[in-house]
C-alpha cells in the first residue's frame, strides 16, 4: 500500500513538473514586474505592461517629491500630448495617467484613486479618449487593465493570479519564449513584445516616441504598406484609410454612462478642477455620434468638449504613425486649439 502511494506521488509531482517549473521561471523573470515591482526598470522592459497599473506605482514613487497636480488621462493616443507640450499652457506639474484602451470605468476608479491621496491637487484634467472609452461603465480586469489592490479594491491574490494566468496562455508564453531564445519578435508577439526601450519617460511617464524617428529616416516609406508589415501593424492602414469615407460612429452613452459622468463632474467640481475632454481624430474616420457629443457638451460646457473625430484636417494618414495613433504634431495642434480659443 505504501509503495503505490508512494508511485502515485511520485507521477504526481511529473506530472505537476512543467507547471512548477513555469511558476518558478515565472517568479525569477516577472515579465510584468508585479512580483517584484521596480519603477525605475518599468521603462526599459521589452514586454507589454497593464499601463494604468504602472502608471500609479510611478505616481507613488515620485509624486512625493514631483508634486503632481495635473493630469493626462485616457488611452494610448495621450502619447500624442507630452506633459511638456501640455505645460506650456497650464504652468503645473503634470504627469501623464493613462491605461490600456481605457473605458470610463476605469477612469473613474483611477480618478478615485487620485482624490484619496491626502492633500493631493488635481488642478487640470486633460482626457484623450474615443468612443469605445464610454462602452463599459465598470471597471474590467484581466492583466491589461486590472489595477493594484490599493485602487481597485481586490485582493493581492486574486491581482497577482490576473498577470500570472496571462503569463500562462500560449499566446503569451510561446512568443515569449521564442524571444528571449532568440531575440526576434514574430507577428505573434507584435502585441507582447515591443522592440524599442525605453517606452515612457521617468517621472512624467510621457511616451517616448521613436515613430517620429523612424518617420525622420524613413520618410514616406515609413507609410508604405511593405514597411507596416515589417513592423506588424495592421495591414493596409494607410490604403484604407485613404479610401475611407466620414461616417457617423454607433451611439453609445446611455443612463449608466450619464450616471458616470455626472459624478466625474461632481468630482471636478468639489477639486476644483479644470477637465478638458479630447475625441482624437482616427484612421477609420468615424465621427463621434452627435447625441454622445451632445451629452457630454451638456454635462461639462461646450467649452470643455473638443470632438476632434470630425476633423477634416486630420484626414490624412501622415497624420498618423499607425492604424490606432496619431501624431505628436497633431496633439500640439489640439492643445493651440484649447488653450489659445
Amino acid at each position: 500500500m505504501n509503495k503505490q502511494l508512494y508511485k502515485f506521488y511520485i507521477r504526481f509531482i511529473l506530472l505537476l513538473s512543467p507547471l512548477i517549473a513555469l511558476s518558478v521561471f515565472y517568479m525569477v523573470k516577472d515579465p510584468f514586474m508585479v512580483v517584484h515591482p521596480k519603477v525605475t526598470a518599468y521603462d526599459y522592459s521589452h514586454v507589454m505592461q497593464n499601463e494604468g497599473a504602472v502608471g500609479w506605482e510611478k505616481l507613488k514613487a515620485f509624486n512625493p517629491t514631483r508634486h503632481y497636480d495635473s493630469f493626462v488621462m485616457g488611452n494610448s493616443c495621450t502619447k500624442a500630448f507630452p506633459c511638456e507640450d501640455w505645460n506650456r499652457y497650464i504652468h503645473g506639474r503634470p504627469y501623464r495617467f493613462f491605461s490600456n484602451a481605457e473605458g470610463i470605468g476605469e477612469f473613474q476608479q483611477k480618478l478615485t484613486a487620485l482624490g484619496n491621496i491626502p492633500g493631493q491637487p488635481i488642478r487640470h484634467l486633460l482626457v484623450v479618449v474615443e468612443r469605445g472609452f464610454f462602452e463599459t461603465t465598470d471597471p474590467r480586469h484581466g492583466m491589461m487593465h486590472i489595477m493594484p489592490p490599493d485602487v481597485s479594491g481586490c485582493s493581492s491574490i486574486y491581482y497577482q493570479m490576473q498577470f500570472f494566468q496571462s503569463f500562462m496562455s500560449p499566446k503569451f508564453l510561446v512568443p515569449y519564449l521564442r524571444y528571449l531564445c532568440t531575440g526576434t519578435i514574430k507577428k505573434s508577439g507584435k502585441d507582447i513584445i515591443f522592440p524599442n526601450v525605453p517606452m515612457r519617460t521617468l517621472y512624467t511617464n510621457d511616451a517616448v516616441l521613436w515613430q517620429e524617428e523612424d518617420i525622420r529616416k524613413e520618410g514616406e516609406t515609413y507609410w508604405k504598406e511593405s514597411y507596416q508589415n515589417k513592423k506588424y501593424a495592421d495591414k493596409g492602414w494607410v490604403t484604407n484609410m485613404k479610401d475611407a469615407k466620414p461616417y457617423e460612429g454607433r451611439h453609445t452613452i446611455g443612463s449608466q454612462q450619464r450616471q458616470a459622468l455626472f459624478a466625474i463632474r461632481a468630482f471636478c467640481r468639489a477639486h476644483h478642477t479644470d477637465i478638458q475632454w479630447v475625441i482624437g481624430p482616427n484612421p477609420q474616420k468615424e465621427w463621434l455620434n452627435k447625441l454622445d457629443l451632445k451629452v457630454l457638451k451638456a454635462i461639462f460646457g461646450a467649452t470643455h468638449v473638443h470632438d476632434y473625430s470630425a476633423c477634416p484636417r486630420f484626414y490624412d494618414y501622415h497624420y498618423f504613425y499607425d492604424g490606432a495613433h496619431y501624431r505628436r504634431c497633431v496633439g500640439d495642434s489640439i492643445l493651440k486649439d484649447i488653450y489659445t480659443r
